[in-house]
């Protein structure tokens, strides 16, 4: 029977989770059993299926006789259940029918991809005409079709469903196209879908830094597609979209999306068979909108005029063909380049300070106005961006590296095809805190470029070569994509890079490698024991390990428990607070830990103790400047530091390593507060106690000829 309460409870669910119940029938619908699998359905699924009920109910009341009922509800059905399919079977505006025979160069005609399933219906609704509409038949239907589609295709429905906002289709499609991704990594369409059900994970991850992860994962796996067969057309549309909707300040994939839709607008005027009518036009509007977004009016008012005219001729093929073509196939040279005096100068400023960057913005003002190479413009647009770098003024700092942002993507999207200018908005993308900006996904973005454009690599230098490749990893460490970055440094190392380079990677490798351990075993150390194992956790958190950072801050709160009152347990436990403010995932959260570390470190060192005075000034020292305005602090705790080591060269508070180190940034700290004198003063004893180490030479190539 239709009408008990068994199963109200469940309907009393439906009716909560889903808004659209007029209250009138609410009373009718909580006496009808409803199964379970229906709570699983969509919205849209579920509203036609209690819309059949009430329907049922209305003809129930109204007609006269048995014999006419039956007869009229056979009627209603079969147009009940169509209506019922026909939603199950609209089509994505993100994901067209897709040929079987991917290649257009193919001679096989192109058939609908969604053939299985109109092949599916006919029994399905034979089979209903036989029964009256209960909700049972109806999810039975259902599951009908479900048992009848194949792993892959029940994975494709999932993701139509997420693409139009079902987020627990988005994990299911996920995980399904990953396990057959796993079983059939040559299988193009499983892996076309399985990078855009990354994306969509992307599009509902609640941190920003997984957002950015998974983004980059599935366009990963996209741009491998195609590069393996830039005919595949599953992969061209699903990459082309994916792209059209990523924020473009942070990925520049908007050249892409246009790149794939040009591709399927031509594929689709010499075979229409490819696409729908529909989804033809849906292109040609993206399309339109990715050319205005990045201001390539003519391009955009082109394949406007192209729309115009395909819906004036009732979707019609058109006569003549776009003239316009991307701005990259331009010819791009333009002026006389960069000189060597421009090269250094801009070296300088990049390498120096507040003064290198006066003096290298004095000369390209000029240089600008008489060689309009835009590398030459990219530059000039790097050194603006460095007073913001250098400045104390958070409104300046901001400001300057935003305008530098949309100026320099401004001026690839001009002139995409050339590589120097990709290598200088990456460096500059590396540079920019990644908490307030997210550029690192355009630095893997440009360096992939590079890595890939055989011209630019055969005609760079080695060093060049291997400094990208490193720069790349650390792109990635920055999106916390630790497997990829240490894939890129695992394979950086095998190319025998420089020692210097070989040790970074080295230890980056070592850092990451840090495995998490069982703090309780701390609380039966001695506190020397335990002081000794702390901080070696606390050095690996400093060094870039999120883990380790984590467990220094759990293991000093033990040490602070057990001994309240000493100065080394609650500094370093005041330390591994800031700790949690450099990882932290928001700007907020980082000013919040980084605000509650200062306070406690202004009271917790009660001595001279030169070890704890070198902790707290490093601190002080990697602090933003325009926030906190910490260098005086961190010149007079490094100052204190110095004069302890040089007092006692036989038992040193600190490390050689540590001093050679404390003098690099204690002459920058000099130099950044003006007093320059003190600053070539200290890199002179630094070259004399470590004149081959790693900050010795590059103090020597910013002031060699001073010191």
């Amino acid at each position: 029977m239709l009408y008990n309460k068994k199963n109200a409870e469940l309907l009393r669910k439906l009716a909560r989770g889903n808004g659209f119940l007029p209250n009138s029938n609410k009373q009718f619908l909580n006496n009808l059993p409803i199964p379970h699998s229906i709570l699983e359905m969509s919205n849209k699924t579920t509203e036609s299926i209690i819309n059949h009920l009430l329907e049922a109910r209305k003809t129930e009341k109204n007609l006269p006789s048995k014999q006419s009922k039956e007869k009229k509800n056979k009627v209603e059905q079969k147009q009940n259940l169509k209506n019922t399919y026909d939603d199950r079977g609209k089509k994505s505006t993100y994901v067209p029918n897709l040929p079987k025979n991917e290649n257009i160069k193919g001679k096989t005609t192109p058939q609908n991809y969604n053939e299985f399933s109109k092949r599916e219906k006919k029994p399905v609704i034979k089979k209903a005409e036989s029964k009256p509409i209960t909700i049972k038949n109806v999810a039975e239907v259902e599951s009908n079709l479900s048992r009848n589609l194949s792993p892959f295709e029940e994975a494709i429905k999932n993701h139509d469903d997420g693409i139009k906002g079902n987020k627990l289709s988005v994990k299911k499609a996920y995980t399904a196209l990953k396990d057959l991704h796993e079983k059939h990594p040559n299988d193009l369409k499983i892996k076309s879908y399985f990078g855009s059900a990354t994306t969509l994970l992307a599009r509902d991850a609640s941190s920003v830094t997984d957002k950015m992860k998974f983004a980059l994962e599935g366009l990963k796996q996209l741009d491998q597609v195609v590069e393996k067969n830039l005919d595949f057309i599953t992969a061209r549309i699903l990459r082309g979209n994916v792209s059209y909707r990523l924020p473009e300040l942070y990925f520049q994939r908007t050249a892409t999306a246009i790149e794939d839709f040009r591709y399927l607008i031509n594929a689709y005027d010499s075979n229409n068979s490819i696409l729908s009518e529909r989804e033809y036009v849906e292109i040609l509007k993206n399309l339109v909108g990715a050319f205005t977004r990045l201001n390539q009016h003519e391009n955009a008012q082109n394949y406007q005029e192209k729309l115009k005219a395909f819906k004036q001729t009732d979707n019609t093929k058109t006569n003549t063909e776009t003239k316009s073509q991307m701005m990259g196939s331009v010819n791009e040279t333009t002026g006389e380049g960069l000189t060597e005096e421009a090269k250094n100068i801009y070296l300088n400023a990049l390498n120096g300070g507040q003064k290198e960057v006066k003096e290298a913005l004095s000369f390209f003002e000029v240089f600008v106005l008489t060689n309009t190479a835009p590398e030459v413009e990219m530059i000039y647009i790097d050194l603006q961006s460095m007073i913001g770098r250098d400045s104390i003024n958070t409104y300046e700092m901001f400001g300057s590296a935003i305008k530098s942002m949309k100026a320099m993507d401004s001026l690839i999207n001009e002139h995409p095809t050339l590589s120097e200018l990709r290598l200088i908005r990456a460096r500059h993308s590396l540079r920019l805190p990644e908490i307030f900006f997210r550029r690192a996904a355009i630095a893997v973005s440009d360096i992939e470029m590079l890595l890939k454009d055989t011209t630019f690599i055969d005609g760079a230098e080695l060093a060049v070569h291997h400094q990208l490749l490193f720069d790349l990893g650390y792109a990635y460490e920055k999106l916390e994509m630790l497997e990829n970055a240490q894939e890129i440094w695992n394979k950086l190392l095998k190319m025998q890079p420089s020692e210097e380079l070989k040790n970074r990677i080295q230890e980056k490798i070592d850092v990451h490698s840090y495995k998490e351990i069982d703090i309780r075993i701390f609380s039966v150390y001695s506190q020397e024991k335990m002081y000794s194992k702390a901080k070696e956790i606390h050095l690996v958190g400093a060094k870039g390990s999120r883990i380790a950072a984590k467990q220094s801050l759990e293991v000093w709160e033990l040490a602070r428990k057990r001994f309240p009152t000493c100065e080394i347990a609650n500094t370093y436990y005041a330390a591994s607070v800031a700790l949690m403010g450099k990882y932290a995932s928001d700007p907020q959260e980082m000013f919040g830990e980084t605000i509650k570390a200062l306070k406690m470190l202004k009271t917790s060192i009660k001595s001279n103790n030169p070890e704890l005075k070198y902790l707290r000034g490093c601190i002080y020292n990697n602090l933003p400047e325009g926030f906190f305005h910490s260098s005086d602090k961190a010149v007079r705790d490094f100052k204190a530091v110095k004069l302890a080591y040089e007092q006692n060269s036989e038992n040193p508070p600190i490390t050689q390593e540590q001093y050679v180190k404390l003098l690099y940034d204690l002459g920058h700290l000099y130099k950044k507060t003006s007093f320059v004198d003190k600053a070539l003063k200290t890199w002179k004893t630094l070259i004399n106690e470590a004149p081959q180490s790693h900050y010795a030479q590059q103090v020597a190539s910013q002031v060699g000829e001073e010191i």
